[in-house]
């Protein structure tokens, strides 16, 4: 007995030491691809407002390719009210190895047009329709350098019709991007602070420490052009009018010292915008780190992959 139990214990070191040997070179595989097919910014990326990595759907793509999987939709409900505007979409995607035929993993996702970002557009008090009462209208309050002041206005989009197509393709593309992550197991790698995804991606066992730039001189802040993220090629000046918030993100995240200096300063002289109170009265808002719409953002980089 004694001698069986000693069999079946060697029998399960030298699988395990297979496994171990299987899992370390898919290691090297994957983490090579990282290196040489998949493109920062479009592939994944740091979504503005979020510390850590997320999976693009063009990403998602070609990690099936590596893996063998075809994607196919399993599922997919539609909810519309033709009076109302009102859509909804939820999608089931399938992954299944192209080799065995067999279903690896299944994602969903969700989306419909009361998402803030489909059912509502801030608009200037010149394009406010005739009529309107803007008292009764949530709005951002802006000032200039100057002392200048001016608002922008929420109205719900009367075009929710128009947001149907765009909803369905956002729902593909989170089902895929949930399917992908749980077929591949990539999860543990698009949680991971940025430092600690490059060395991954670079096989170190730890982060590499990078030298700090020495602090230039910073400049004008209205001068400043940003050249990455969802305000590319504006000027500071012009972000701060329109998403002051970005700029604090920018502060804290910026690896350029000129542009972090250069959105403080604006900051720092300029008040930040207001909004009002349920009472009516402006208020300011709230200082908090955290974030209760990445994933909006986060859905919203996608959604540009195919505009």
């Amino acid at each position: 007995m004694d001698l069986a139990i000693m069999e079946n214990d060697q029998d399960n070191i030298q699988g395990m030491s297979s496994r171990l040997a299987a899992m370390k070179n898919k290691l090297d595989i994957v983490q090579q691809f990282f290196r040489d097919v998949m493109v920062p910014d479009v592939d994944y990326g740091i979504i503005p407002g979020t510390p850590k990595p997320t999976l693009y759907k063009s990403g998602a793509e070609k990690l099936c390719e590596l893996y063998g999987f075809t994607i196919e939709i399993a599922n997919k409900r539609e909810e519309r009210d033709y009076k109302t505007g009102f859509y909804l979409a939820e999608v089931t995607v399938r992954l299944r190895h192209r080799a065995t035929g067999q279903v690896v993993a299944e994602g969903v996702g969700e989306a419909n047009v009361y998402e803030a970002k489909y059912r509502w557009r801030w608009v200037g008090e010149r394009d406010l329709p005739r009529g309107i009462d803007k008292e009764n209208l949530l709005s951002k309050e802006f000032s200039s350098r100057d002392g200048g002041k001016w608002s922008k206005y929420r109205l719900e989009n009367a075009d929710l019709f128009d947001q149907w197509n765009t909803v369905l393709k956002m729902a593909k593309k989170r089902s895929l991007v949930d399917a992908t992550l749980s077929a591949t197991r990539s999860s543990g790698i698009f949680s991971q602070s940025e430092d600690d995804f490059e060395a991954y991606i670079m096989g170190e066992d730890e982060p590499a420490t990078k030298p700090t730039p020495p602090p230039r001189k910073p400049g004008k802040p209205s001068g400043i052009t940003i050249n990455f993220g969802k305000y590319k090629g504006q000027t500071l000046e012009d972000i701060h009018e329109e998403d002051p918030s970005y700029l604090e993100w920018l502060v804290k995240n910026a690896k350029d010292e000129r542009v972090r200096v250069a959105a403080n300063k604006l900051l720092t002289d300029s008040p930040r915008p207001e909004r009002p109170a349920s009472n009516g009265r402006p208020e300011r808002a709230a200082d908090d780190d955290t974030n209760p719409l990445v994933d909006d953002d986060m859905w919203a980089a996608l959604e540009m992959e195919d505009e």
